[in-house]
């Protein structure tokens, strides 16, 4: 069917109500999360023009769209969805239309370094080959999830060393930090570079403590780890809720000096337990592939993949 490509700033925000309707079905249905704060913080930039992007329009309705946002000389491709004809999921061969258009505008922007993008409508396998003609590096990710009540016991690891403590307003400094010196190097720093400084993973904390980036934040269930000899904060755990039955690691970070020594499963277990008697049924996350010892390690505490997706990131050489 013939399609049209329109800069979304020709349009008001209640012509995108009946597909941010449809795509937040989607996040419910095919991704396990409530997707209405997020919709409705879509529709107030869409309202305030407050972001760039395109529509896929077909007989004068919007089927479709993507959009993106600056960050001083970094772009971020926030979405990528079109409405399938059944309602139910995304349609292809009009969404790589629509992120070709994306792509070349954004490598057109004077002074661009850096650009990256998370698309979990999609499967990885559908957008690597768009992206890799453009330049961009590919990694893929995954959505798994563990049942609370079905799941394996938790083996529970040796660590007297270290007291399990509610994590608290006054840890966030020292958590940034942890998160900082835990994933230099890392594969995610390498998709998010947010995680190459102190000032980057702070505002990744602020996100998921404030701006509920990752879902409803979860005080009372996130935890950190303090060495009890030294007092130093050794690992953390950050928990959220992505719908009333579910909930979500957007963080988790053990201290290099202090792995391999059982304390994110310890937190895991300590807090699958507590969720379980919340009356939630299963705790999801996202990792990296590349992240093999992580992906083996969910594996074990009984965690499986239900979905995957690209991370894309392009840098100007």
């Amino acid at each position: 069917m013939d399609h049209e490509i329109v800069d979304i700033r020709h349009f008001d925000a209640r012509d995108f109500a009946s597909l941010l309707e449809v795509e937040s079905n989607v996040w419910r249905s095919n991704l396990r999360w409530d997707y209405t704060s997020s919709s409705r913080l879509i529709s107030s930039c869409l309202e305030e023009k407050r972001l760039s992007g395109y529509a896929l329009v077909q007989q004068d309705r919007i089927q479709g769209y993507s959009f993106f946002f600056y960050e001083d000389d970094k772009a971020l491709i926030g979405d990528l969805f079109v409405a399938a004809e059944n309602g139910s999921g995304a349609a292809h061969s009009p969404a790589l239309v629509l992120i070709e258009h994306v792509i070349e505008t954004l490598h057109a922007t004077p002074g661009l370094r850096r650009i990256e993008g998370q698309l979990p409508h999609y499967s990885f396998e559908e957008l690597e080959p768009i992206f890799r003609k453009h330049g961009f590096a590919s990694y893929r990710r995954r959505f798994m999830a563990v049942p609370l009540k079905q799941r394996p016991p938790v083996a529970g690891p040796r660590v007297n060393a270290f007291a399990l403590e509610p994590w608290e307003r006054r840890h966030d400094r020292a958590v940034s930090r942890l998160v900082y010196h835990a994933y230099r190097a890392h594969v995610d720093a390498i998709i998010n570079d947010q995680y190459s400084s102190v000032e980057g993973t702070s505002r990744l904390v602020d996100n998921i403590i404030h701006h509920h980036g990752c879902g409803e934040y979860l005080r009372e269930n996130s935890l950190v780890a303090i060495h009890k000899p030294t007092r130093k904060l050794a690992a953390m755990l950050a928990l959220t809720a992505v719908r009333p039955s579910t909930g979500h690691i957007p963080q988790v970070a053990v201290g290099r000096e202090f792995q391999g020594q059982g304390l994110g499963t310890a937190m895991m277990g300590q807090a699958f337990g507590e969720l379980a008697k919340a009356g939630y049924q299963e705790v999801s996350l996202t990792v990296t592939d590349e992240n093999a010892g992580a992906v083996q390690l969910y594996e074990r505490l009984g965690f499986e993949t239900f979905r995957t997706f690209g991370a894309f990131v392009w840098t100007r050489e």
